[in-house]
């Protein structure tokens, strides 16, 4: 399994997403996908936005407990337009805006 992962938006751009542990998430904004089988049939659980990666460990802990594939990105203003444009394309089962 690739340590990367690219998701389309809505509007057809790509993002790229790192596989990562909740311990070992950054201080430093970005995106956050929690997601559950191959890329070919991915269901995105839960996607996130947060200006500490860091800080939203907590909850990348508990969408974890069903799954175990986390993957982030990084970037204020493109975070947040990428994360209405995941969201938009992948109507995850959970979204937060802003988690912090």
């Amino acid at each position: 399994m690739s340590d990367f992962l690219d998701v389309s938006g809505l509007w057809g751009a790509r993002y790229r997403f790192r596989r990562t542990a909740p311990a070992e998430l950054p201080v430093m904004a970005g995106n956050l996908l929690v997601a559950a089988g191959p890329p070919a049939r991915l269901k995105v659980l839960f996607c996130g936005a947060a200006s500490s990666l860091a800080d939203a460990a907590p909850v990348v802990v508990e969408a974890l407990k069903a799954n175990r594939n986390a993957r982030l990105n990084v970037a204020r203003t493109v975070r947040e337009a990428e994360h209405a444009d995941i969201v938009a394309a992948v109507g995850p089962d959970t979204e937060a805006a802003d988690l912090d």
